[in-house]
C-alpha cells in the first residue's frame, strides 16, 4: 500500500508539472458510452460480452483476428472470456498496420497470466494476436512490420480506473483551497479514467471497485462534463452484480457497499434502477434481514439519504478543520454576483451555514411541498446556498448539483468563504432569505486553559458569533415576511448557548409541542452520556440544560433531507439538540 501511495504522489507531481501531458489529454466523443449486457460469447454460454454502442461496434468473426480462441483464453486471467473481449476489441479497432502499442501493453499487464506473453503479428493485411507460453518484460511481443502510433504513454496506460480516482481525490484534498487550476487538473485525471474505461471496458474493476471509483470522483468534485464517466461506472457495477453478486463468495456487505457508494455519489435513479433491482435480488438470496432496505431498492426510494450518507460522514469527519488565519487568508475577497450564481435570483433563498457535504440543501432542493405547518416554505420554489470554509466539501456539493439534469439545476450553489462574509454579501440578494440553518458547527473548546482537542476552535473563533446574529437580524428586518432560523448540534452546552443567543437577538422560538425534550437526562439514560457533557457539568454544575418546549427530540427536517452528521447520530442512537426560531416582521 505504501508503495502505491508513493507512486500515486509521484505521478500527481508529474501531472501538475508536465505541460506535455495536458496537451495529450483527448476527450472521448459524447456518445462513447459503455453498455454492459450478459450474452453468450462461447458455445457453452460462459462468456460475457461487453458491448460498445452500435455506433462503435459490430459483431464479427473472432477467428479473423486470432488463430485459436481457446488457446488464447488459456493465457488470460479469469474471467477469461471478458479478458478476451477487452483485448479483442482493441486489436479489432486497430487492425490496420498502425497500432497504439501502449494500449495493448496496458491491457496485457493485468489480463495476461504471468507465464504467458501476447504476440501481435501482421497477417493478411491486418494485425492478429495470439498467446504464447513464456513471460516477457512487457507481456507483449510486437511484429516488426507493425507500426506503433505516436503519442506516448499517458496516465491511463499506467494506472487503473480506481487508482486514477484515488489520484483525483488526492489532488482535491491536498491542494490549497483557492488553486485556480485545481478543478481543471481533477477533470484531466477524470478524462484519463474515461479513456481507461473505453480501453478496458471495465475489466479492471472487480467487486466494489467501480462504486469506489465513482465515489472518489464524486468526492473530488468532478462536474457534469464527465457525466458519462459516472454512467459507465454504474454500468460496470451493474454487470459485476449480475456476474457475481449472488455467489456465496460475494458477501452481503459488498452488495451494500456497492449500492450505498453509488447512492452517496447521487447517481440519478434512472441510471441506477437496474443496479438497485439486481442488488435487491442478491440481498434476498443472501437472506438479508432488513426487508425495508430491500423494498427501498425495489420501489425507487433508495438514494441520496439515510445509510449511504454515512460514507460521506466518514469522509468529512477525517478532514482537517479550516480556520481563517491572522493575516485574513480564507476571507472572501470578491462581491457575489447573484445573477451569475442562480438562474433566477428573485426566488426565496435557503442558506446552510457550515454546510459540510451539503446533503441537507441538496435534499431540500429535491423536495416538493412543505415540511410542516410551522415552516410554510415551498421547497421547489427556492434557491439554496451552502457556505463552508473547506473547499473540498464545497467542491463535492457543486459537483453533485452540476450533474442534475432537471428543474433543480441552477438553484443550488455552494460557496467557500466565512459565514460573516457570505451574510454581508447576502444583503444584495434580490429575493428574500426564507430559512437560515446552522447544522452541527464545530464546537468550541470547553476550557481555553486546557489543550483539549486542538482541531476544535477556541471560543472566540467559534463560527456562530454575535456578529453573525446581527447580520441575520439585518437581513430579516429587510424582509416583509418571516425569516426562519434553525440550528442542530451534538453538544448540549453549544445548544444552550445558541438558544440564548437567538432569544437575545429578538428571535421567537417555535415550540416543539409533543416532540419537546422534557428531560434531557432521561434521553441520556437511554443512550450513553457524552464525555463533553460530563466535562461541561463538572465545570458548570448549575448550568442551564437543553430541555423544554423549544428543544425538539425528533428531526425537524424530512428524513431524506438530513445532514450527514444527523444521519450518523441517528444510526448510533446519539442525542441531537435542535431548535427552530423565526423573525416576525410587522
Amino acid at each position: 500500500m505504501m508503495a502505491f501511495l508513493k507512486s500515486t504522489l509521484r505521478f500527481v507531481y508529474l501531472f501538475q508539472s508536465a505541460q506535455s501531458f495536458v496537451h495529450n489529454v483527448i476527450r472521448l466523443p459524447d456518445d462513447s458510452r459503455i453498455s454492459v449486457s450478459l450474452s453468450a460469447s462461447s458455445e457453452d454460454g460462459r462468456g460475457v460480452s461487453f458491448l460498445l454502442d452500435s455506433n462503435h461496434h459490430h459483431r464479427d468473426d473472432w477467428h479473423r483476428y486470432c488463430e485459436n480462441v481457446d488457446k488464447n483464453l488459456e493465457g488470460l486471467v479469469s474471467p477469461s472470456p471478458e479478458s478476451f473481449s477487452a483485448i479483442h476489441s482493441v486489436v479489432r479497432a486497430n487492425a490496420a498496420i498502425s497500432m497504439n502499442i501502449e494500449d495493448i501493453v496496458a491491457l496485457s499487464r493485468y489480463l495476461v497470466k504471468p507465464n504467458y506473453t501476447m504476440e501481435l503479428f501482421h497477417d493478411d493485411e491486418i494485425v492478429k494476436w495470439r498467446m504464447i507460453q513464456g513471460g516477457s518484460v512487457e507481456g507483449v511481443i510486437v511484429d516488426s512490420n507493425i507500426t506503433a502510433e505516436e503519442g506516448g504513454r499517458e496516465l491511463y496506460h499506467e494506472f487503473s480506473t480506481l487508482q486514477l480516482s484515488q489520484m483525483a481525490l488526492e489532488i482535491a484534498t491536498n491542494t490549497t483551497n483557492h488553486d485556480a487550476n485545481l478543478l481543471s487538473k481533477i477533470h484531466e485525471v477524470a478524462q484519463q479514467a474515461e479513456k481507461r474505461i473505453f480501453l478496458t471496458v471495465g475489466s479492471d474493476l472487480r467487486g466494489p471497485q467501480s462504486a469506489d471509483a465513482c465515489f472518489n470522483f464524486a468526492l473530488a468534485g468532478v462536474h457534469n462534463s464527465s457525466t458519462h464517466l459516472f454512467q459507465n461506472l454504474v454500468s460496470i457495477g451493474t454487470h459485476e452484480l449480475k456476474r457475481a453478486g449472488s455467489r456465496s463468495s460475494f458477501p452481503t456487505k459488498i452488495v451494500l457497499h456497492i449500492v450505498e457508494k453509488f447512492a452517496a455519489s447521487d447517481i440519478r435513479k434512472e441510471d441506477a434502477m437496474e443496479l438497485y433491482q439486481i442488488a435487491a435480488d442478491c440481498l434476498e438470496k443472501k437472506h438479508y434481514k432488513d426487508k425495508m432496505y430491500i423494498e427501498s431498492l425495489r420501489d425507487g426510494t433508495f438514494g441520496f439519504h439515510g445509510r449511504p450518507l454515512l460514507w460521506l460522514w466518514r469522509f468529512s469527519s477525517r478532514q482537517k478543520k479550516v480556520e481563517i488565519d491572522n493575516e485574513g487568508n480564507g476571507k472572501w475577497k470578491d462581491a457575489i454576483n447573484w445573477q451569475d450564481e442562480f438562474q433566477d435570483s428573485n426566488k426565496p433563498l435557503v442558506v446552510d451555514i457550515g454546510s459540510g457535504m451539503g446533503t441537507c440543501i441538496l435534499g431540500l432542493a429535491s423536495t416538493s411541498g412543505n415540511i410542516h405547518d410551522k415552516i410554510p416554505i415551498e421547497w421547489s420554489q427556492c434557491n439554496y446556498a451552502g457556505v463552508d470554509l473547506n473547499q473540498a466539501l464545497v467542491r463535492f456539493g457543486n459537483g453533485i448539483a452540476s450533474r442534475w439534469p432537471d428543474a433543480r439545476k441552477g438553484r443550488v450553489k455552494f460557496f467557500c468563504c466565512p459565514a460573516d462574509d457570505f451574510l454581508s454579501n447576502l444583503k444584495s440578494y434580490h429575493g428574500r432569505s426564507t430559512l437560515i440553518m446552522v447544522n452541527f458547527p464545530s464546537p468550541y473548546r470547553l476550557d481555553a486553559s486546557e489543550r483539549g482537542n486542538l482541531q476544535l476552535p477556541s471560543a472566540k473563533n467559534f463560527m456562530v458569533t454575535s456578529k453573525l446574529f446581527e447580520l441575520i437580524s439585518v437581513l430579516a428586518a429587510n424582509d416583509t415576511s418571516e425569516t426562519y432560523f434553525m440550528f442542530q448540534t451534538k453538544c448540549e452546552d453549544v445548544a444552550v448557548y445558541l438558544k440564548n443567543e437567538c432569544l437575545s437577538n429578538g428571535m421567537e422560538g417555535i415550540t416543539a409541542g409533543d416532540k419537546a425534550v422534557e428531560n434531557i437526562d432521561t434521553i441520556y439514560s437511554q443512550k450513553s452520556v457524552p464525555k463533553r457533557v460530563k466535562e461541561w457539568l463538572r465545570i458548570e454544575p448549575l448550568a442551564e440544560r437543553a430541555e423544554g418546549n423549544l428543544f425538539w427530540s425528533q428531526p425537524i427536517l424530512p428524513l431524506d433531507c438530513l445532514p450527514e452528521t444527523e444521519v450518523q447520530c441517528l444510526s448510533e442512537n446519539k442525542a441531537v439538540h435542535r431548535c427552530l426560531f423565526k423573525y416576525k416582521n410587522t
